[in-house]
C-alpha cells in the first residue's frame, strides 16, 4: 500500500496530458482561446503531442504576437527625462556663486545661467530659486527683486511669488567626506602635471618621451 501511494500521484501530470489529447476531454470553458493547427498525421502518440503542445502554450507560455511591446528607445526616453526633470530645479535655483559677493551684480558663471534660464523659462513651470543669505536677509531680497525687474525689462514678467528666496537643493560635500574627495583631487592634478611636460623643451631636457 505504501509503494502505491508514492508511485500513483507520479502518474496523475502524464494521465492528464494523454486525455488533454482525447476528444470531448476537455469542457468548453477549457478550450484554448487559439485553436491548435491541424495535425496532419494520424497517429495517436503524434496527435497527443501535439495538442498537449499547444494546451501548453495557451494556458502557460502564452503567444508573442499578443504581447504588447513598447516602441523602440521608449525605455530610454522615460530615463532621459527623468534626469532632466531631476536637473530643472538646478537650472533655475541662483546660486551665491551666481552674484558678485555681497551685491546684486552677476558673476560671470550667474549671468550665463540667467541666459540659460531666460530662455527656457516659458517651459518651467515651477518657482525660480534665490539661495538665501541667512547673515544678510535684506541681500537675499534685493536680489530677488533685481530678477523681478530683469524679467519684465526683457518681456517675460512673472508673478512675483514664483521668484523665491530659500535653501540650495544641493548642498554639496559636508563634514570629512568632502575634505577627503578634495584632497583627492588635488593629488591627482598634482600628480598629472609632474608626469606630462608642458612643453617640447621640458621633455628634451628631463628625458620624458
Amino acid at each position: 500500500m505504501a509503494r502505491e501511494r508514492l508511485i500513483r500521484p507520479s502518474w496523475k501530470p502524464l494521465a492528464g496530458l494523454i486525455l488533454a489529447g482525447v476528444p470531448g476531454v476537455l469542457h468548453a470553458q477549457d478550450e484554448p482561446r487559439h485553436p491548435p493547427a491541424p495535425c496532419p498525421r494520424k497517429g495517436f502518440i503524434h496527435r497527443t503531442l501535439h495538442k498537449g503542445a499547444h494546451t501548453f502554450q495557451d494556458k502557460f507560455v502564452g503567444y508573442p504576437e499578443t504581447f504588447v511591446e513598447p516602441r523602440l528607445g521608449h525605455y530610454l526616453v522615460e530615463q532621459m527625462s527623468v534626469q532632466v526633470s531631476k536637473a530643472d530645479q538646478h537650472r533655475f535655483t541662483l546660486y551665491r556663486t551666481d552674484f558678485l559677493p555681497n551685491s546684486t551684480l552677476w558673476s560671470p558663471n550667474g549671468a550665463s545661467r540667467f541666459n540659460i534660464m531666460f530662455a527656457r523659462i516659458a517651459s518651467w513651470p515651477g518657482p525660480i530659486v534665490i539661495e538665501w543669505t541667512p547673515e544678510h536677509p535684506e541681500l537675499a531680497e534685493g536680489r530677488r527683486k533685481m530678477i523681478l525687474a530683469t524679467l519684465d525689462r526683457f518681456g517675460k514678467s512673472v508673478p512675483p511669488e514664483r521668484v523665491v528666496v530659500g535653501p540650495s537643493g544641493y548642498p554639496g560635500g559636508q563634514g570629512a567626506e568632502s575634505v577627503n574627495y578634495y584632497n583627492n583631487q588635488l593629488m591627482r592634478s598634482q600628480g598629472a602635471s609632474m608626469g606630462f611636460p608642458l612643453s617640447p623643451i621640458e621633455s628634451a631636457s628631463t628625458g620624458v618621451r
